[in-house]
């Protein structure tokens, strides 16, 4: 059973689900439309959207191993394998067979007793309020509990090969390709001539902490996930968890040209 999420309440996505429904039907393919509680009765996730609507639902998914396909009716569209006008090609390539999965590392994250697990990214943020919150940070970056980085900026991102070219390589960040066993750090705004994103086995441990007396907030894919201070470090290691993802045949360099305007 192929199971079909849209991004809510949006006109395109509507618009590229009741297309795709006629060709899976043509295809004579069972389908249904799913909420967030999708589960494990599922062949296969479609997801409809953008990239943000893909994020939205990836751990769900690694969750109960179900391969996800993205069809994209948002901006960018790095991690959907059709374009929105691409659905009998979907459809065909579903019903015989063509599609091909790959393996997407994804992070887990650990602060104040919390646990959250990322596709893209983890990041640590300033807070954008009055007082020592809206501060630059004071920021520690240890990898394997060797300091690996400090400085002061508004904050710190951990991004997997899939989350390179997102909020990290609008940081400054390089492009990692998909298949490399490694995770990028990246410097937000760093006040420094030093401070550069390093690229670290993602077998290693990073740490992020701040120091005493200044607090900033962390993100899951975009998503407040807890609050960090002095006295309670983020720890970041690669998830047991992977997002199975449908690959797009135009290939990841291509797609890069095609999506970065180059």
């Amino acid at each position: 059973m192929i199971g079909i999420f849209k991004k809510p309440g949006d006109e395109k996505s509507e618009a590229v689900f009741n297309n795709f429904i006629k060709e899976l039907e043509k295809q004579s393919l069972e389908f249904k439309s799913v909420g967030k509680d999708f589960g494990a009765d599922l062949s296969l996730l479609v997801v409809i959207g953008g990239d943000g609507t893909v994020l939205s639902v990836a751990k769900r998914a690694a969750d109960f191993s179900l391969h996800v396909l993205g069809i994209n009716a948002g901006n960018v569209g790095f991690l959907s394998a059709f374009e929105a006008h691409e659905t009998e090609a979907c459809a065909y390539s579903l019903k015989n067979g063509l599609t091909e999965v790959e393996k997407r590392a994804m992070l887990k994250a650990e602060c104040n007793g919390k646990v959250c697990y990322a596709l893209n990214e983890v990041s640590v943020q300033r807070e954008n309020s009055d007082g020592m919150g809206g501060c630059t940070l004071p920021v520690s970056l240890k990898i394997d509990d060797e300091v690996c980085d400090s400085f002061r900026g508004d904050g710190m991102i951990i991004a997997t090969p899939t989350g390179s070219t997102a909020y990290s390589l609008s940081a400054g960040g390089a492009v990692l390709s998909p298949d490399l066993n490694a995770f990028i750090a990246t410097p937000v705004c760093a006040h420094s001539l030093t401070s550069k994103p390093v690229v670290f086995s993602s077998e290693r441990t990073a740490e992020i902490s701040l120091s005493d007396g200044y607090a900033g907030s962390v993100y899951c894919d975009g998503r407040f996930f807890s609050e960090i201070d002095g006295k309670s470090p983020l720890i970041v290691t690669k998830s047991d968890k992977f997002t199975l993802l449908i690959k797009s045949k135009r290939g990841f360099f291509k797609t890069l040209r095609v999506k970065l305007g180059g």
